[in-house]
């Protein structure tokens, strides 16, 4: 067979594709034929019996060429009519997405929340609009009412699927999601929109937003001089913590101070100069008793 276009090979084919609506040509070649013989997916086509046959529908095509005394050909190679849907532009719907903390700064045992918008750049109503998103490993879901669109929450999956029956053109819709700390760490959200229309730009379907959630930082070094300058050993945030324990052991391996509920206040009274090791237990607010160790140098020469 010869063809109308240039044709390119998929699935084993000769493949052409079309716009629907449009037609392609197919030709038999088969030299000094006297008649020929078109075919559709393997079914004879009534009719089809020219050396020339117009295609507009989807389909494996192939032909079988008689000579005068109507024996037939091999039939030929099939070839493979693909046809691509028009988009109309009052079909396609560019649906956006955006996630925000309201606190970057969250520390464990924090509730805040994610908003989450919903938004429609374009002049068509998008519908049956599906937003989710699943919950970091370190965060808990915390349940609340909502009375925009249809929200579930999924405990095994951790995801949150958030249905709307419209978003129309530049109208955001927000929805607020309220989490809680449980651990330090890395906090990755991710969002994603979908709708029943087409989306021309799939860019905008997903966003995320990144923060870290910190666990406590303590200093190595504290110089008890009487300067009015870290004279004492102080780890700050540990007031957000609701109870703690601090233990400083000297180099034998000996308790040389304990407190339940560290206020901040150890100077080091009656201990030398050198290098100790401490161990502090600290409960955050997600009732989780977090522990650090470390080693503390205390100073008191004065520079």
């Amino acid at each position: 067979m010869a063809y109308a276009q240039t044709p390119a090979n998929q699935g084993g084919y000769t493949t052409f594709n079309i716009n629907e609506g449009a037609t392609i040509v197919l030709h038999g070649n088969a030299d000094h034929a006297a008649a020929y013989q078109w075919y559709k997916d393997g079914v004879k086509i009534s009719g089809a019996i020219s050396k020339d046959y117009t295609a507009n529908t989807a389909g494996i095509y192939s032909v079988t060429a008689f000579n005068a005394e109507g024996c037939p050909s091999v039939m030929a190679d099939g070839v493979r009519i693909v046809v691509n849907p028009v988009i109309k532009p009052d079909t396609v719907v560019d649906l956006k997405v955006n996630i925000k903390s309201t606190n970057v700064k969250a520390a464990p045992g924090d509730i805040f929340a994610f908003v989450l918008t919903a938004n429609n750049n374009s002049p068509i109503t998008g519908t049956h609009v599906q937003v989710s998103y699943v919950i970091p490993a370190n965060l808990a879901y915390v349940s609340q009412p909502y009375d925009k669109g249809i929200v579930t929450y999924n405990a095994d999956t951790h995801k949150i699927t958030w249905l709307l029956t419209e978003v129309k053109e530049n109208d955001p819709i927000n929805l607020v999601i309220a989490v809680k700390v449980l651990s330090p760490g890395l906090v990755e959200s991710i969002v994603n929109i979908k709708g029943k229309e087409l989306d021309p730009i799939l860019a905008n379907n997903v966003d995320q937003t990144v923060q870290q959630v910190y666990p406590l930082v303590i200093s190595n070094v504290f110089t008890p001089n009487g300067d009015g300058v870290n004279d004492t050993f102080v780890i700050p945030g540990l007031e957000t913590y609701s109870d703690n324990e601090l233990t400083i052991i000297n180099r034998w391996g000996n308790t040389v101070y304990q407190k339940t509920n560290y206020k901040n206040d150890w100077d080091g009274s009656g201990l030398a100069e050198g290098t100790y090791y401490y161990v502090l237990r600290a409960k955050n607010k997600a009732g989780v008793w977090d522990t650090y160790k470390g080693y503390l140098t205390l100073l008191r020469t004065k520079i």
